[in-house]
C-alpha cells in the first residue's frame, strides 16, 4: 500500500470513528432503545397503519443511533411515568420526557433540546381571550393527569383550581368545557388542536402559558451516556439539525431550546 493510500485509509477510519463508532455506554444491548409518550403529538406521531414513528423524537433517536453505529427501536408508552419506569428498569436506554420537579431524583436528565408551548381551549362564547385571563376566573381549569402544565398551573393559579383527567383523547375535556365543569382546558397546543378537531363550539387561545422543556432521561449512574448525549445535542443544535427537525414536524408551538451552560454529567435536573 502506498503512503498516500495509507494516509487516506487512516483518515477514513478516523472520520468513521467520529460518526459511526460503536458506543456500548449508549446502547449496551447493541440497539438504541427509546421510549416516548404516545399521546404527546409534539414529541412524535405513530402511524396507526404501519406503526412507523415520525417527528422530532424519531429524528433524534435515529440520528443518535446512526452516530452510535447501532439500530434503533422507538417504543410509544402511555404516560410519562411509564417512560421513566422503562428507563429506570433498563428496558429503554433513553426516554423523552419533560423534567418537571415531580420527576427529579430517579433518572438523569440531558440538557433541554426543545420547548413545547402550552395554551388552553375555551368555549367559543367564553369571555376569556388570553391565558392571562384564567387566573381571574374563580373556577376550574382542566388538565391531563401527569401533564407538566398541570404542575406548572398548580403553583401559579390563585383563584382558579386545577381539575385533572387521565383521558388524553380529550373527549372528557370537550364534555367538561361543554357542560361548564371547567372554564378552560390546558395542554400543549398541538394535542389540544389535533384531538378536538371534530369538536364544535370551542377555540384555542392565541397565546401561551410557557414552553415545557423537553429532555432525554437516562438511568442513574449512566453519566457517560448522558455526557455523550449532551455533546450530540450541542452538535445537533449548532448544525441546524434540531431546527430542521422541528420545522419538518409541522407541529404548532415547538421551539428549539437555546444552548445551556454545560453541567456536570452526574447532576440530576
Amino acid at each position: 500500500m502506498t503512503r498516500l493510500a495509507t494516509y487516506s485509509s487512516l483518515l477514513i477510519s478516523l472520520l468513521a470513528g467520529t460518526v459511526m463508532a460503536a458506543e456500548p455506554a449508549v446502547a449496551p444491548t447493541g440497539q438504541l432503545r427509546a421510549a416516548y409518550i404516545v399521546a404527546n403529538l409534539a414529541q412524535a406521531r405513530r402511524d396507526p397503519a404501519t406503526g412507523v414513528v415520525s417527528g422530532v423524537v424519531a429524528d433524534l433517536t435515529r440520528e443518535l443511533g446512526r452516530r452510535a453505529g447501532v439500530p434503533t427501536a422507538i417504543a410509544p408508552l402511555a404516560t410519562a411515568a411509564d417512560v421513566l419506569e422503562a428507563v429506570r428498569s433498563g428496558s429503554a436506554d433513553i426516554g423523552f420526557v419533560a423534567p418537571n420537579p415531580q420527576r427529579q431524583g430517579t433518572v438523569l436528565y440531558s440538557q433541554t433540546y426543545m420547548l413545547v408551548q402550552q395554551s388552553a381551549l375555551v368555549r367559543a362564547d367564553s369571555k376569556l381571550q388570553s391565558v392571562r385571563d384564567l387566573d381571574g376566573a374563580a373556577q376550574a381549569v382542566g388538565v391531563n393527569t401527569d401533564d407538566s402544565v398541570g404542575v406548572w398551573l398548580q403553583g401559579r393559579l390563585g383563584a382558579a383550581r386545577v381539575h385533572a383527567t387521565p383521558d388524553y383523547t380529550l373527549r372528557e375535556a370537550v364534555q367538561w368545557l361543554t357542560d361548564g365543569t371547567v372554564v378552560a382546558f390546558a395542554g400543549n397546543r398541538q394535542r389540544l388542536a389535533a384531538n378536538t378537531r371534530d369538536a364544535t363550539g370551542l377555540r384555542l387561545l392565541p397565546d401561551n402559558f410557557y414552553g415545557v422543556p423537553q429532555a432525554m432521561a437516562v438511568p442513574l449512574g449512566q453519566s457517560d451516556r448522558l455526557k455523550w448525549i449532551n455533546a450530540a445535542l450541542d452538535d445537533l443544535r449548532a448544525s441546524g439539525f434540531l431546527a430542521n427537525s422541528v420545522m419538518r414536524s409541522g407541529v404548532d408551538g415547538l421551539d428549539v431550546a437555546p444552548a445551556e451552560p454545560r453541567r456536570d454529567a452526574s447532576t440530576t435536573r
